[in-house]
């Protein structure tokens, strides 16, 4: 398969000029500039989901953290209830 797209590619030249990122963005071009603010676009937007997901999963184990170590510190304070018995 891959063989026969490479074949197309050479024998065609106008399929490689279909492509707008192989012809190359010309100096000004918007809808060059387009194509490239797009594929940046695309491009970032699996890192800002993941990291969105990681940041929150950190917040919400150091909440989870702070929150048994404020668990444990008034555990092991005594009352003046508890001195007694």
């Amino acid at each position: 398969m891959i063989f026969w797209a490479t074949a197309l590619v050479i024998l065609i030249p106008l399929a490689v000029q279909a492509c707008p990122v192989c012809v190359g963005p010309s100096s000004g071009d918007p809808t060059a500039r387009g194509f490239y603010w797009g594929i940046l676009f695309l491009m970032a937007m699996p890192f800002a989901i993941v990291g969105s997901i990681a940041g929150w999963l950190f917040y919400v184990n150091r909440r989870a953290r702070n929150r048994r170590e404020e668990a444990s510190i008034q555990h092991l304070a005594w009352t003046e209830k508890e001195s007694r018995n």
